[in-house]
């Protein structure tokens, strides 16, 4: 790779959208404590008011250099921190003008940067061995596939649009009668759209249930236990009411043959836990007033 390649990598790098969506969450997350530990441990620039500290330096000057075939040079060190000025300037031009006040897709970003922010801090990854055998003895049930189960669903198909009034009243109207108490195949007849084939009235296995439901309502059907009734479920043509009517539980799995699954669901959860901390936490510190026909 010639240098002016290196120079264009690097400022493509540098000046990408997604480099500067980056470094603005950086700043959205970053607490004013953080900032000044930044500028008391020593900041290799300043911009404004924000410090570009060494460690930070340092991470993109070993990117430059790991693509690099040839030594390194004094023009390379200066080329990091002017692209790293070049980016805060970027980043501060784009808080100036309200990116993060008018641009949907911005903010929207931001926030699920800042919950992967919330998640490398939080440090789920490390999970002990002794966390994950609790965590399966407790979630058995869970991780148990049913060897054969009997379904019944009550089906409304998609609307023309994915905030369709019609759909969400319809569905609205299947929850008030189940909840209440209504029976399920007849509100399946007075509220539900026919969707063929039909259910069998027969217990199937689980396979054969995918022919029917298709492998994510199916395994969703298989994790509720006998008489349970779930709310909408996405599919692909429609939302689903799931009734068990029967559920022949399998037999549970062998924790080592199952093992990532069980990382997965553990740090799954430990990763809601973390995140519903951490919201509660920004609700607690903030000022929030609703107005007086909002939702209470």
């Amino acid at each position: 790779m010639s240098e002016d390649e290196l120079y264009e990598k690097v400022m493509r790098r540098g000046l990408a959208a997604a480099a500067v969506l980056g470094l603005l969450i950086a700043l959205v997350a970053a607490t004013p404590a953080e900032r000044a530990r930044l500028s008391e441990a020593g900041a290799i620039a300043k911009v404004n008011d924000h410090h570009i500290d060494r460690t930070e330096y340092a991470a993109a000057y070993q990117a430059l250099l790991s693509d690099k075939t040839k030594a390194p040079t004094a023009g390379d060190k200066k080329l990091v921190l002017d692209r790293l000025i070049e980016e805060e300037l970027l980043v501060q031009r784009g808080l100036e003008i309200g990116l993060l006040d008018g641009d949907a897709a911005v903010r929207k970003a931001v926030a699920m940067a800042v919950i992967e922010f919330v998640l490398a801090q939080d440090g789920t990854d490390a999970l002990g061995e002794r966390s994950l055998r609790t965590y399966y003895e407790e979630n058995k049930q869970r991780f148990t596939p049913a060897s054969r189960l009997q379904v019944a669903q009550i089906f409304v198909p998609y609307g023309a649009t994915p905030d369709d009034a019609a759909v969400t009243t319809r569905l609205d109207e299947v929850r008030t009668a189940l909840r209440r108490g209504d029976d399920f195949t007849a509100t399946a007849q007075a509220l539900g759209t026919e969707i063929l084939p039909p259910l069998p009235r027969v217990m199937l296995t689980p396979n054969k249930m995918t022919d029917y439901l298709g492998p994510t309502l199916t395994a969703a059907a298989a994790r509720l236990p006998q008489g349970a009734i779930s709310d909408a479920l996405a599919g692909p043509t429609g939302w689903h009411f799931l009734k068990i009517i029967r559920n022949q539980p399998g037999t549970p799995p062998a924790f080592d043959d199952i093992r990532a699954q069980i990382i997965d669901a553990l740090r799954r959860d430990n990763d809601d836990s973390a995140l519903r901390d951490y919201l509660d936490w920004l609700r607690g510190r903030a000022d929030i007033v609703l107005a007086p026909d909002a939702p209470q």
